[in-house]
């Protein structure tokens, strides 16, 4: 008896999966990805949570497959002799998306966040709701309309224009490359500038790295190729080729190959075969999609001209590297305060109520007499005489007897107690009768013996 032993199959190696797993949580607990979304040579795509601002955002992962693997969360180098090579990667890569951050174009991403976790670097961008053109290529091609891939390829030539200003290249133009929003708005993704150090190395890392077949330029199959903004034309030509044909075109360096060894061109032309196209809108992707660089067109602003001969779109605004910002804003706050200060109601000063001077106490009888001698007395008075105090004794001495119309001369003798000649009476009794009144004299006398007597 035999017995039959069944062949168990041979074990199929499973994929290995580098991403990282849905709820690991990135920069503490900033961000959290919910999905990956995609991966590529260099990096992997995620969906994440925003966790303070509360939204969706795209998460960019640097992934350098070639030099790296991943360990838990952690990015680590295959080999040590590639350590300075991953580094100068990240590097590059970080400042990709700082480069990124400032061309502020509605059809490039943007770019909210750069840091690094994981031993390696990561960057936020725009969650856009659309669909990549290769999808829409595959399974709706139908759906866009000639009218609506003359505005698509107008507004990325803008937005390519404003990258080459900037000195950057993207590297990277593809279909699955350019996301159309709800609004069918293209949007550029997935910058590659980081390839570029890459394609330095050697030809394995660059056909990792940066090679799209039917896309890529001849120059980004070889180590060290010069790369130019005409190198991201050939790839935005060969992107609609595809769009508008609904094939791939053949491969740049087949077609080198062909032309060089003096066949024809495997690429047939897009001209003549489209007629519901302009003419001079299929020449110029034809003309940006010559093998060699020279012939292409060598700028997005070239093209865009190629297209619109009546060169009817608004030039740009430019303005001077010099602005005198700072000194048209003090300018304007210093006007703006005249204006103000001269505009504003003057407030009166309340006028300051009247100082009361002191009013020192007077007596009846004092006051009566000025009133009633207002007017005969021309003559100034005489100071009061100082309080005088007696050698034998502490008390003070008692004044002499106020003389009215007396020369002062004779009060200060009468004060210090000589002896005196008597004046005639007649003659004294003028004199009182030239100086005052003999109501008031007699309204003196009394006032005076009423004080002699409190005096005692």
């Amino acid at each position: 008896m035999t017995s039959l032993q069944s062949k168990q199959p041979e074990a199929i190696p499973e994929e290995r999966n580098e991403a990282l797993p849905d709820g690991t949580p990135l920069l503490s607990d900033q961000f959290t990805i919910t999905r990956k979304l995609g991966n590529g040579g260099f990096g992997i795509t995620y969906l994440a949570k925003d966790n303070y601002l509360d939204r969706d955002v795209v998460i960019k992962e640097c992934f350098p497959e070639v030099f790296c693997h991943r360990a838990g969360k952690s990015v680590l180098v295959r080999s040590t002799a590639n350590q300075d090579k991953y580094r100068s990667l990240v590097d590059m890569f970080m400042r990709e998306a700082r480069a990124i951050a400032k061309l502020r174009h509605p059809n490039v991403i943007g770019v909210h966040r750069v840091f690094e976790d994981n031993d390696t670097a990561y960057m936020a961008l725009d969650m856009i709701d659309g669909r990549d053109l290769l999808d829409i290529i595959k399974n709706d091609r139908s759906s866009l309309h000639p009218g609506q891939i003359v505005d698509i390829l107008i507004k990325l030539l803008d937005a390519i224009d404003l990258i080459h200003q900037q000195d950057l290249l993207h590297r990277d133009i593809s279909p699955d490359n350019i996301l159309l929003d709800k609004w069918g708005s293209p949007v550029l993704i997935d910058f590659g500038a980081a390839r570029e150090e890459a394609s330095r190395e050697t030809r394995a890392m660059s056909a990792v790295l940066v090679v799209k077949d039917g896309y890529s330029p001849q120059e980004f199959y070889f180590a060290g190729g010069k790369q130019t903004p005409c190198s991201d034309l050939y790839a935005l030509a060969a992107t609609f080729y595809h769009v508008i044909s609904g094939e791939v075109a053949p491969n740049s360096q087949t077609r080198m190959a062909e032309v060089a060894g003096g066949s024809e061109d495997p690429c047939v032309p897009l001209s003549g075969r489209f007629d519901e196209y302009d003419t001079a809108f299929l020449a110029a992707i034809d003309k940006a999609m010559r093998v060699l660089p020279k012939e292409r067109l060598q700028s997005a602003r070239e093209w865009a001209d190629m297209i619109d001969p009546t060169k009817a779109r608004a030039a740009p605004l430019v303005l001077p590297q010099k602005s005198n910002l700072g000194k048209t804003l003090n300018r304007l706050v210093s006007e703006t305060n005249d204006y103000v200060l001269k505009s504003a109601p003057v407030k009166e000063k309340a006028p300051e109520p009247p100082t009361t001077k002191e009013r020192r106490f007077v007596p009846d009888w004092v006051r009566e007499f000025n009133e009633e001698s207002k007017g005969t007395d021309k003559r100034p008075a005489a100071k009061p005489e100082p309080l005088v105090l007696g050698a034998d004794t502490e008390e003070p001495a008692k004044p002499a007897p106020l003389v009215l119309g007396t020369p002062v001369s004779q009060n200060r003798q009468a004060a210090s107690g000589v002896d005196q000649p008597k004046p005639d009476e007649n003659t004294r009794q003028v004199e009182d009768d030239e100086v005052m009144p003999t109501r008031l004299r007699a309204k003196l006398r009394d006032k005076m013996s009423k004080f002699r007597t409190s005096w005692r």
